[in-house]
């Protein structure tokens, strides 16, 4: 339902939504102050051949660039936002849209988020670069935002289209996936659990 209102809010009340977005972000960061803090802790001690960290206003041109680097099929089942550097920099710059890089050196070769709210749910998103698939980065991801949700006491939600069971089984690797619903343009919603 939540997710529902959200999509209506967005597409059809821009105004409503940024005010809305304002005013979760400085309730979320003042309600999870200390637990954001440790955050770079997780991504530090996840960091292995490559390095995790929070998106820094400053990456914004370097992030747009990443997303024009990808193949058009990338976007075929990720679609959360635009990708130019404007909007990139507005949610790098929002306390609850938490936006993480995976860097291979200085290149930025991986991008998750999670887009928290004050009610208690976020919502989790991803992409690895084209020449990166196969090396485990996703299921490197999706690990961290497990670590971090957990810290910050939040239930995990996405969407996963049954057309990208790519997708599926990199949720399925780190979270048991309970399918809510079938949402109108045919998307599984789902809620992603720690494992048993």
């Amino acid at each position: 339902m939540l997710y529902k209102i959200a999509h209506i809010l967005r597409d059809r009340f821009g105004f409503l939504w940024n005010l809305v977005e304002w005013g979760n972000a400085m309730v979320f960061a003042l309600t999870h102050k200390t637990a954001l803090k440790k955050i770079p802790a997780i991504l530090q001690e996840c960091s292995g051949s490559y390095t995790l960290r929070l998106a820094e206003s400053a990456d914004a041109p370097a992030l747009a660039k990443f997303f024009v680097e990808q193949p058009e099929e990338s976007f075929e089942f990720f679609k959360p936002h635009a990708f130019d550097e404007k909007t990139l920099l507005k949610i790098i710059r929002n306390k609850a849209f938490l936006t993480f890089l995976v860097l291979d050196k200085e290149a930025i070769v991986g991008y998750f988020f999670l887009r928290c709210f004050v009610n208690g749910k976020s919502f989790k998103g991803y992409m690895v670069d084209h020449s990166h698939k196969g090396r485990g980065l996703a299921k490197l991801e999706g690990m961290v935002m497990n670590k971090v949700n957990e810290l910050l006491g939040l239930r995990m939600f996405g969407s996963i289209s049954p057309h990208n069971p790519a997708s599926m089984a990199a949720a399925k690797a780190v979270n048991d996936v309970k399918i809510i619903e079938t949402l109108e343009n045919g998307d599984y919603y789902i809620e992603f659990l720690p494992r048993k």
